[in-house]
Protein backbone atom coordinates (compact mmCIF):
# COMPACT_ATOMS: atom_id res chain seq x y z
CA UNK A 1 0.00 0.00 0.00
CA UNK A 2 1.29 3.42 -0.94
CA UNK A 3 0.78 6.28 1.51
CA UNK A 4 0.38 8.88 -1.25
CA UNK A 5 -2.47 6.91 -2.84
CA UNK A 6 -4.43 6.06 0.31
CA UNK A 7 -7.23 8.52 -0.29
CA UNK A 8 -7.53 8.02 -4.04
CA UNK A 9 -7.64 4.24 -3.55
CA UNK A 10 -10.29 4.59 -0.83
CA UNK A 11 -12.26 6.95 -3.03
CA UNK A 12 -12.10 4.46 -5.94
CA UNK A 13 -13.97 1.91 -3.80
CA UNK A 14 -17.03 4.16 -3.85
CA UNK A 15 -17.60 5.42 -7.40
CA UNK A 16 -21.29 5.83 -6.61
CA UNK A 17 -20.38 8.23 -3.77
CA UNK A 18 -17.97 10.49 -5.65
CA UNK A 19 -20.22 13.55 -5.25
CA UNK A 20 -20.67 12.92 -1.54
CA UNK A 21 -16.94 12.49 -0.94
CA UNK A 22 -16.20 15.61 -2.99
CA UNK A 23 -18.72 17.53 -0.90
CA UNK A 24 -16.94 16.54 2.31
CA UNK A 25 -13.61 17.57 0.81
CA UNK A 26 -14.93 20.92 -0.42
CA UNK A 27 -16.65 21.76 2.86
CA UNK A 28 -13.37 21.11 4.72
CA UNK A 29 -11.28 22.77 1.99
CA UNK A 30 -9.23 19.55 2.02
CA UNK A 31 -7.02 18.50 -0.86
CA UNK A 32 -4.88 15.39 -1.27
CA UNK A 33 -1.81 17.61 -1.29
CA UNK A 34 -2.69 18.46 2.34
CA UNK A 35 -1.76 14.89 3.29
CA UNK A 36 -3.52 11.68 4.12
CA UNK A 37 -4.21 12.52 7.78
CA UNK A 38 -6.18 15.58 6.63
CA UNK A 39 -8.08 13.68 3.92
CA UNK A 40 -8.98 10.85 6.27
CA UNK A 41 -9.92 13.21 9.13
CA UNK A 42 -12.12 15.52 7.11
CA UNK A 43 -13.41 13.31 4.29
CA UNK A 44 -13.15 9.59 5.04
CA UNK A 45 -14.18 9.72 8.71
CA UNK A 46 -17.32 11.85 8.17
CA UNK A 47 -18.24 9.54 5.29
CA UNK A 48 -17.75 6.41 7.41
CA UNK A 49 -19.62 7.93 10.36
CA UNK A 50 -22.57 8.59 8.08
CA UNK A 51 -22.42 4.99 6.85
CA UNK A 52 -22.42 3.77 10.46
CA UNK A 53 -25.33 6.05 11.31
CA UNK A 54 -27.33 4.68 8.36
CA UNK A 55 -26.26 1.04 8.82
CA UNK A 56 -25.05 0.88 5.21
CA UNK A 57 -23.59 -2.61 5.53
CA UNK A 58 -22.32 -3.00 1.97
CA UNK A 59 -20.34 0.23 2.00
CA UNK A 60 -19.15 -0.34 5.56
CA UNK A 61 -17.77 -3.74 4.57
CA UNK A 62 -15.87 -2.10 1.71
CA UNK A 63 -14.51 0.67 3.92
CA UNK A 64 -13.43 -1.63 6.74
CA UNK A 65 -11.92 -4.12 4.31
CA UNK A 66 -9.75 -1.24 3.11
CA UNK A 67 -8.88 -0.31 6.69
CA UNK A 68 -7.90 -3.94 7.28
CA UNK A 69 -5.49 -3.71 4.35
CA UNK A 70 -4.07 -0.56 5.87
CA UNK A 71 -3.60 -2.40 9.17
CA UNK A 72 -1.66 -5.11 7.34
CA UNK A 73 0.65 -2.67 5.58
CA UNK A 74 4.40 -2.78 6.09
CA UNK A 75 4.49 1.02 5.82
CA UNK A 76 4.44 2.83 9.16
CA UNK A 77 3.08 5.91 7.35
CA UNK A 78 0.02 3.90 6.32
CA UNK A 79 -0.57 2.29 9.72
CA UNK A 80 -0.17 5.68 11.42
CA UNK A 81 -3.03 7.08 9.33
CA UNK A 82 -5.12 4.13 10.45
CA UNK A 83 -4.20 4.28 14.14
CA UNK A 84 -3.88 8.03 14.73
CA UNK A 85 -6.58 9.24 12.38
CA UNK A 86 -9.15 6.54 11.63
CA UNK A 87 -9.20 4.61 14.91
CA UNK A 88 -8.81 7.62 17.19
CA UNK A 89 -11.66 9.38 15.37
CA UNK A 90 -13.90 6.33 15.66
CA UNK A 91 -13.11 6.17 19.38
CA UNK A 92 -13.75 9.86 19.91
CA UNK A 93 -17.26 9.64 18.43
CA UNK A 94 -18.60 7.73 21.39
CA UNK A 95 -18.78 4.17 22.59
CA UNK A 96 -21.85 3.31 20.48
CA UNK A 97 -20.11 4.29 17.24
CA UNK A 98 -16.86 2.63 18.29
CA UNK A 99 -18.63 -0.60 19.24
CA UNK A 100 -20.58 -0.61 15.99
CA UNK A 101 -17.41 -0.05 13.99
CA UNK A 102 -15.75 -2.98 15.78
CA UNK A 103 -18.29 -5.34 14.22
CA UNK A 104 -16.79 -4.55 10.80
CA UNK A 105 -13.14 -4.82 11.78
CA UNK A 106 -10.81 -7.58 10.78
CA UNK A 107 -8.19 -9.15 12.99
CA UNK A 108 -5.36 -6.76 12.12
CA UNK A 109 -7.44 -3.63 12.61
CA UNK A 110 -8.70 -5.01 15.92
CA UNK A 111 -5.08 -5.39 17.03
CA UNK A 112 -4.42 -1.78 16.03
CA UNK A 113 -7.42 -0.77 18.15
CA UNK A 114 -6.03 -2.60 21.16
CA UNK A 115 -2.76 -0.70 20.81
CA UNK A 116 -4.62 2.59 20.44
CA UNK A 117 -6.75 1.82 23.50
CA UNK A 118 -3.57 1.20 25.49
CA UNK A 119 -1.84 4.43 24.56
CA UNK A 120 -5.08 6.37 25.01
CA UNK A 121 -5.81 4.45 28.22
CA UNK A 122 -9.29 3.44 27.09
CA UNK A 123 -11.05 0.20 27.81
Amino acid sequence: MNYDNLYSNFNALFPECADELNTYAKSADAKETDGMHIMFSFVVIPFVLELLKNDDTDKLKRAFSYFEKMASSDSSDVTEVLEFTVIENLMSNGQVIYDKSKTYMGENMSECCKRAEQYLQIG
